[in-house]
């Protein structure tokens, strides 16, 4: 929403508008969203798609893959990246562990909020996603200086008198305010004045699934989530099809007010002319279990994954590399797009709340190292790699047993190298063909 010759009054009737009529309206789609991610309601959004005889013969069949998916997507954040700011990462706190969460949620919303604060007695920084929120803007600017969100947690969302909280950045025409208004327009303030303390910059951050195109709010994983209710229409069907698979009773040349009772203890008497029989449906079933697969596998490639289905054979190291180039691609591209930029504005955000809010200043230079996904080798394929890279001095025992156990440090690295030094030099001939992988590996899982 763009704000026009801001005034305190005009700012508050903008802000009642918003309650009053935009809020709920903008946040249904992004609820349907959650609702898939989450796997809750799924019953209720199958209902309307068959009548109530229908599904008095079985429940609704449903599964979910929505959540499974976009966590085999989204692996920026699958392993910590590396930040260059000692003093940063003192005070960081659980940051990289919330940030897997907040990037599924980024590709499920297209657009995701983060609040962060300060907690003064872990005096470290705490973070809350948003997911539902409205900014404001300047005219002419792309980025909003103030934003909204209600305060309550979803299973208090829809009292009468909920709570908003206000934050804005400083303006040329008013400085920055923040406080908390209600549905009814009564505001409460928080801090001294109601000014924002943090001056020129919002305690908000926001990532995008997408670069701008026309609307803030980028279009989230829509397409999964309506192809993953069709994936369950169609296997409620086929639940329906086993229901019946038995038949229909069918009887004809029957008074239509004369009644049978049936049961398998029950013999049945038919008046001359009348016929009894089963009608069958006729569906392909085996067609529709390979539809319901093909729809499955066409919504996982859309989204750069492999559904790994149960009857196929092992693949080689190479053979996962490439077929999963288009995932690589789209993760890098996630890192260039999305997250290098999201962090860095995180890093500034995080020095003012520090410097304000924790009394300490944290030095402006910053970068950060995201680690490349690898696709796993197969014993043998390492095997040959780390002979190879032996032999051209491209990896050393030190090298390798950091890949294989991150945790060890450089003490225990260098006792593990000694043990086995000692070791080669007292063991028997007939085990000094004895790989130095094994030796290292038995050392490692032991």
């Amino acid at each position: 929403m763009i704000i026009y010759n801001l005034t305190e009054q005009m700012l508050h009737n903008l802000l009642m508008e918003t309650i009053q009529e935009q809020y709920n309206n903008e946040m249904q789609e992004r609820e349907r969203l959650l609702d898939y991610y989450e796997g809750v309601n799924l019953e209720h959004d199958l209902k309307k798609y068959f009548n109530s005889e229908s599904l008095s013969q079985i429940p609704p069949m449903y599964i979910n893959l929505v959540r499974n998916i976009i966590s085999r997507r989204c692996l920026v954040y699958q392993q910590a990246p590396i930040r260059y700011n000692d003093q940063y990462n003192e005070v960081l706190g659980d940051f990289d562990s919330f940030m897997k969460q907040f990037e599924q949620l980024t590709y499920l919303l297209g657009t995701e909020g983060i609040y962060t604060f300060w907690d003064e007695n872990e005096k470290k920084l705490k973070y809350r996603p948003i997911h539902f929120f409205t900014p404001f803007f300047l005219p002419n600017e792309d980025e909003p200086f103030a934003v909204m969100w209600q305060v309550e947690s979803q299973l208090q969302a829809r009292t009468e008198e909920a709570q908003y909280m206000f934050w804005s950045r400083d303006t040329e025409t008013m400085p920055g305010q923040h406080f908390i208004i209600s549905s009814k327009g009564k505001k409460t303030s928080i801090v001294p004045d109601d000014l924002n303390p943090y001056g020129n910059v919002l305690p908000f951050n926001v990532a995008h699934r997408h670069p701008f195109t026309r609307d803030y709010f980028r279009e989230g994983a829509s397409d999964l989530v309506d192809g993953m209710r069709s994936i369950n229409i169609l296997l409620t069907e086929l639940a329906l099809h086993g229901r019946f698979a038995l038949g229909q009773p069918v009887f004809t040349g029957l008074d239509t007010e004369q009644r049978i009772s049936m049961g398998q203890d029950k013999a049945l008497v038919l008046p001359e002319g009348a016929n009894f029989s089963y009608a069958s449906p006729s569906a392909n079933i085996n067609g529709m279990i390979e539809s319901t697969r093909y729809m499955v596998d066409s919504i996982a490639q859309s989204n750069n994954v492999r559904i790994n289905w149960t009857n196929k054979a092992s693949e080689s190291g190479l053979s996962k590399k490439m077929s999963e180039l288009d995932l690589m691609d789209a993760l890098r591209s996630d890192v260039e797009q999305v997250y290098r930029p999201f962090e860095k504005h995180q890093f500034e955000i995080a020095r003012k709340i520090v410097e304000v809010s924790g009394g300490s200043n944290i030095p402006e230079q910053f970068s950060i190292d995201f680690s490349e996904r690898e696709v796993p080798m197969s014993m043998d394929e390492e095997i040959k790699y780390y002979d190879w890279a032996f032999k051209n001095d491209l990896e050393t025992r030190e090298s390798y047993l950091r890949k294989k156990n991150p945790d060890l440090q450089d003490v225990e690295i260098e006792q593990i190298l000694t043990d086995l030094d000692e070791q080669s030099n007292s063991q028997e001939p007939e085990n000094e063909t004895k790989s130095i992988l094994d030796q290292i590996g038995a050392k490692v899982s032991g």
